[in-house]
C-alpha cells in the first residue's frame, strides 16, 4: 500500500565486516492522499543532507515516472554517491525497463527483487564501496557486548495519548512524526537513550484500539498492532501511557492485561498533566 511508511526507521547493517547505519524513509514525491505527507518529506529531506551515500529505489514494472525523475534531480544536489536500485526484476516486465533509469545519469543501476532478496548482496557490496574509508575501514564489528547490556523499553498505549511525544521528549529530538490525527505512528521508532551510565532502547509504538476497529480499518493497521505486540513481547519494561485528561478506560485496563500476559514489567505514565492540574483533586477520584 503506498505511503505505509512515515517515519524515519533506522537500523545497523553488517556486511563483510563493515558496520553502517541504514535509513528508511517514507515515499516523498508524487501523488499522495497522505495527511503526513510534507511532513514525511522534509523528513527525507534533513536525513538526505547527513549520509554518506543515497540509495534511489525505483519500480521496475512501472519504468520511470516524472514523480522519479523529480526527486532523481533533486537528489543530485546532496553532493554524495546515488545508487539506483531498479526493484522488482524478477518480474520480465521489469527486467526489460531497466535501461531507461539510465537517463538519470548515475552509476552504477542496478537489478534488485527485494522481496525475494534478489541482488541485494550486490548492492551492499556498492553501497560499502562508496562509504567514506574512515567508515568502511574503521567501523569493524563488535562482539554485541554493549548491545546485550541494553534494557529494551516500548512505549505503548491507545491512537494519540502523546507516545511519539514521550519519546521525543526522552531523546531530546523529533525522532516520531507527531500529529493530532490519530494513528499518526504505523511502525515500530526505535532508538537508543543514554541514562545515568544506563542503555535504554526506547520504541515507539502505533496506538492499539479494540479488536473490533482495527479488523474494520484495514490490513495496514492490523500490521501497526501485530508490530506493537511484538514490541512489547521483546521488552524488559513497557511504558503505558494514558491520556490524564481522558481518564483511565477500559481499553487502558485491556492493554495493561497485554503487557502482563508479555511477561514485561510495566510503568503507567499520566500523560497530559497539565490539562488537568486545575480541576482538583477530585478528578482523579472520578
Amino acid at each position: 500500500m503506498p505511503g505505509t511508511t512515515r517515519d524515519l526507521l533506522e537500523g545497523t547493517v553488517e556486511w563483510q565486516g563493515c558496520l553502517f547505519t541504514l535509513f528508511d524513509t517514507g515515499g516523498v514525491i508524487g501523488p499522495s492522499e497522505d495527511p503526513m505527507r510534507d511532513s514525511v518529506a522534509e523528513r527525507m529531506r534533513k536525513i538526505a543532507g547527513a549520509v554518506d551515500v543515497l540509495v534511489l529505489v525505483v519500480d521496475g514494472r512501472e519504468g520511470v515516472l516524472p514523480a522519479d525523475d523529480e526527486l532523481a534531480q533533486e537528489l543530485r544536489t546532496r553532493g554524495v554517491p546515488v545508487v539506483v536500485a531498479v526493484n522488482k526484476t524478477d518480474d520480465h516486465r521489469a527486467r526489460d525497463r531497466v535501461a531507461e533509469f539510465h537517463r538519470f545519469g548515475y552509476t552504477p543501476v542496478l537489478e534488485i527483487a527485494a522481496e525475494h532478496g534478489l541482488g541485494l548482496g550486490e548492492l551492499l557490496e556498492e553501497v560499502v564501496s562508496l562509504l567514506p574509508e574512515a567508515d568502511s575501514a574503521g567501523r569493524q564489528v563488535e562482539d554485541g557486548s554493549d548491545t546485550a547490556q541494553e534494557t529494551r523499553m516500548a512505549i505503548v498505549g491507545r491512537p494519540n495519548v502523546g507516545k511519539s511525544s514521550l519519546l521525543n521528549r526522552l531523546l531530546g529530538e523529533e525522532r516520531a512524526l507527531v500529529d493530532s490525527l490519530p494513528g499518526t505512528t504505523r511502525d515500530t521508532v526505535e532508538d537508543v537513550l543514554r541514562w545515568h551510565r544506563r542503555k535504554f532502547r526506547v520504541i515507539d509504538t502505533a496506538g492499539i484500539r479494540r479488536p473490533g476497529r482495527v479488523a474494520k480499518s484495514g490490513k495496514l493497521e492490523v500490521v501497526s498492532v501485530v508490530r506493537a505486540r511484538h514490541a512489547m513481547a521483546k521488552a524488559d519494561v513497557a511504558v503505558l501511557v494514558v491520556d490524564a485528561s481522558q481518564g483511565v478506560g477500559r481499553r487502558d485496563a485491556s492493554i495493561a492485561g497485554e503487557v502482563e500476559a508479555a511477561g514485561c514489567s510495566v510503568v503507567i505514565t499520566a500523560n497530559k498533566w497539565d490539562l488537568v492540574k486545575g480541576k482538583g483533586p477530585e478528578f482523579v477520584k472520578e
